[in-house]
């Protein structure tokens, strides 16, 4: 395992020096629709804009974002979307599997889970339960362009390479879904999966073909 994985970043590192500086990628078009245009109702649920201090913007190196609070009949939950134009530097989408931690935050554990379906095939995302204390909290996140949700972030990577390599514009966006386990694990589990299914068909009527 330790060595598909080293030849895996192999692969992605070296396809990403010729991405980077051997062809020339499509400029991304940009946003169909900026981001605060997102819908505020999400079925039952209504959302809150929880825009960040501009050095987090900063930080984070979105071109469009939005982070928000949806609430109604039940628990909150959030939704942030990063959007960026050009992943070509290969370090401007942070992976919350690696900002979780710095944050403050345990993973008690991970996995793969369901959302949805595209053409027949099953939408997979990655699941986080987090600790901080006695909280805990679930998190869903994934990344998604071009019409694909993809979980993993070697799998993003090559997909980048490939486009660069196609001369396709390199942009993308960071989904991230998250909400309490005070009622527990199951619940919080479910109450995330249904907002994500409701949420992903709609993030590509905002994202370039």
């Amino acid at each position: 395992m330790s060595y598909l994985r080293t030849a895996v970043a192999a692969v992605v590192l070296v396809g990403g020096i010729f991405a980077n500086h051997g062809f020339r990628t499509k400029d991304a078009a940009g946003l169909r629709t900026p981001l605060r245009e997102f819908p505020s109702e999400v079925g039952l649920l209504e959302g809150e804009d929880r825009p960040f201090e501009a050095n987090v913007v900063r930080a984070i190196g979105t071109d469009d974002y939005i982070n928000r609070v949806y609430r109604g009949g039940t628990l909150p939950i959030e939704l942030y979307i990063g959007y960026y134009k050009d992943q070509r530097s290969g370090d401007k989408m942070h992976s919350p599997k690696n900002c979780l931690p710095g944050a403050g935050w345990e993973s008690v554990h991970s996995s793969g889970i369901q959302i949805g379906s595209q053409g027949g095939a099953a939408v997979v995302v990655n699941e986080y339960l987090v600790a901080q204390g006695a909280r805990r909290d679930v998190v869903l996140y994934w990344y998604q362009s071009h019409g694909r949700i993809v979980a993993s972030e070697y799998v993003a990577k090559i997909l980048l390479i490939s486009d660069g390599l196609k001369n396709r514009s390199t942009d993308g966006a960071l989904v991230r879904i998250w909400t309490t386990a005070v009622d527990g694990e199951e619940a919080a589990r479910g109450r995330a999966v249904e907002f994500a299914g409701r949420v992903y068909p709609q993030i590509d009527e905002f994202l370039p073909n």
